[in-house]
């Protein structure tokens, strides 16, 4: 293991790949997003094994980003468009800034969940990426993960992760609230997540992100999701909101 003398690597472009191993080739993980100050635990030549913030692990290359002895106090994150209607490449969904940019919200600010309808339209028609965190691309458990983030919650990476930090909060498909999450799968294991907008109502990242239905009554129905839907949770009573 190499000297780590810098404890961490603040990242400086839009999003960041993490990978399993120290190369290009290897498989992509996750993401980190602009701003977004990671633990560097090893270093091998121009890759630094991270500790991402919501503690996944990988290698990412050093020219992402930059070392330093100390976390980034960012003041603003990245929540909707900017004045032209789109997130920037360079300020995506998510981003950590110090300067008050379009769209961008104030860190700590008291950013209501009821408002997370407003939030999640703003993110329809987003691609799907493979570990994707931001308006670049989300997967299914990104655009949970990140979407909560701005909101000042913090959840587990992975789908199968996020309904073990919610289970005990399970509730009927029917008495879900807007903001509460749907989970999917087969034979009882957890493979795709969605936020729910009310009842049946859902929106998600599959192709891109986009709202549909598991109400067949609904012009927005997808029985495909519907067959293999396993359990929903309130976020609500999980964080006292």
């Amino acid at each position: 293991m190499t000297l780590v003398k810098n404890k961490w690597f603040v990242i400086s472009s839009g999003t960041a790949p993490i990978y399993s191993d120290a190369n290009f080739n290897s498989r992509c993980l996750s993401e980190a997003v602009r701003g977004e100050s990671c633990e560097i635990l090893d270093v091998e030549k121009n890759w630094l094994y991270i500790k991402c913030e919501d503690n996944y692990k990988g290698w990412i290359n050093k020219f992402y980003g930059f070392q330093s002895q100390e976390k980034n106090e960012f003041q603003y994150i990245i929540a909707f468009p900017n004045e032209f209607g789109f997130f920037s490449p360079k300020y995506p969904f998510g981003a950590k800034i110090n300067h008050d940019f379009s769209g961008s919200i104030k860190n700590g600010k008291n950013f209501k969940y009821k408002h997370i309808l407003k939030l999640l339209k703003n993110l329809l028609g987003i691609p799907y990426r493979w570990g994707g965190k931001t308006s670049l691309g989300f997967d299914c458990s990104g655009l949970v993960q990140s979407v909560l983030k701005v909101h000042g919650l913090k959840v587990p990476r992975d789908s199968n992760e996020q309904w073990k930090f919610f289970e005990l909060y399970k509730i009927q498909l029917s008495e879900s609230k807007v903001g509460d999450l749907h989970f999917f799968g087969k034979g009882g294991k957890i493979a795709h997540v969605g936020f729910s907008i009310g009842g049946h109502g859902i929106i998600h990242s599959q192709g891109y992100v986009k709202q549909q239905s598991l109400d067949e009554k609904s012009p927005y129905f997808n029985k495909n999701l519907l067959d293999i839907y396993l359990c929903s949770a309130s976020v609500s009573r999980k964080f006292n909101l």
